[in-house]
């Protein structure tokens, strides 16, 4: 399957990634940075192991969730794609998630 990962869930990542950098070391925040782009990988061939996510249940699309440390990867399966509609802190409020 085509991995897609939405603008939206790059800026997500990578502003917590900023905030991350401001408390802990730059290798850890590398290894974070390579924690997550391993997994988005592994989704190509793993896309039905993600959790479904509750908190998106009422938009219908069957989105699922991974967590990878802080992260949570958000996404849905289309017939031909896995989208990444977002990468966040999963420590954020879950009431912000809007799929």
């Amino acid at each position: 399957m085509k991995l897609i990962v939405l603008a939206q869930a790059k800026d997500s990542e990578r502003r917590t990634l900023r905030l991350l950098a401001r408390t802990h070391s730059v290798s850890y925040v590398r290894g974070l940075q390579r924690q997550v782009a391993g997994k988005l990988e592994w989704l190509k061939n793993n896309a039905f192991s993600g959790q479904l996510e509750p908190g998106l249940e009422e938009l219908g699309l069957q989105h699922r969730r991974v967590i990878v440390g802080p992260f949570k990867i958000i996404y849905r399966i289309t017939t031909e794609r896995i989208i990444v509609t977002d990468i966040f802190d999963s420590r954020r409020d879950p009431k912000g998630m809007k799929g």
